[in-house]
């Protein structure tokens, strides 16, 4: 048996892998919303952190320290041409970026294996392999997701997976990130106002803003496909993920 922590960023990305759970049930906890139950064997704990690299850092300080696997778990930003929506992405490279210096935090082969593996021969298709990019804001623009695609040679974004690499590095303790693609690298994310995810103000803006009203649609065509991508790989997954 392995005690797996997973760690979310939004509400969305917690109920799509609780879906993926036997008994799942609401736990306190200090670091957000955590809820606990089984895949296969396993124990897992799901912890919603918020979104961005600090709520990451909290969430991550926070965490059990008996955990077997951090899996960071959620959506992301496609940077490469090809990946659309609901297309899941297992990086063997985390990157993050602090002042000249860009760390790299690697997954450990075995552990790429062990889920390249499960999800090849359960649903008969591999996820794409590739480095991610944690930025410490949202990339809402082409012309930025462009530029980081270059700059770092990553094919998907995200805010939090880095700071869950490097928490899980100092402890000695199995990292892995699992993305689903939300927003392809040709869709800009600029009309949506800041703070969309968490702020209700921010929700309540829109219903003034009518020019925005088509890409929300779109993006929840995109969340559905998404979400649903997450919990084919988390039921996977979560059953087959050992420490190696």
């Amino acid at each position: 048996m392995s005690r797996i922590t997973v760690v979310t960023a939004l509400r969305l990305e917690s109920r799509a892998v609780l879906a993926a759970l036997a008994r799942p049930r609401r736990i306190r906890s200090v670091s957000g919303p955590s809820w606990a139950g089984t895949a296969g064997a396993n124990h897992v704990t799901i912890v919603q952190g918020g979104v961005g690299p600090e709520a990451a850092r909290r969430a991550a300080a926070a965490l059990a320290a008996d955990s077997d696997v951090i899996l960071s778990i959620g959506f992301a930003g496609g940077l490469a041409p090809w990946l659309a929506p609901g297309d899941l992405v297992l990086p063997a490279v985390v990157l993050w970026e602090e002042g000249e210096l860009v760390r790299r935090y690697a997954v450990h082969d075995a552990v790429l294996g062990q889920v390249d593996a499960a999800l090849q021969s359960e649903l008969g298709w591999r996820p794409t392999r590739g480095d991610l990019f944690s930025s410490p804001t949202v990339l809402a623009a082409t012309a930025a997701k462009r530029r980081a695609a270059e700059r770092y040679g990553a094919i998907a974004v995200e805010m939090e997976a880095a700071a869950l690499a490097a928490y899980a590095a100092e402890r000695g303790v199995t990292f892995v990130a699992l993305r689903a693609i939300l927003d392809p690298a040709d869709l800009s994310l600029e009309g949506l106002p800041p703070g969309l995810a968490a702020s209700w103000a921010a929700r309540v803006r829109l219903v003034a803003i009518p020019s925005v009203w088509p890409l929300l649609a779109m993006l929840r065509r995109h969340v559905a496909v998404a979400a649903a991508a997450l919990t084919r790989g988390a039921r996977v997954v979560l059953p087959a993920l050992r420490p190696p």
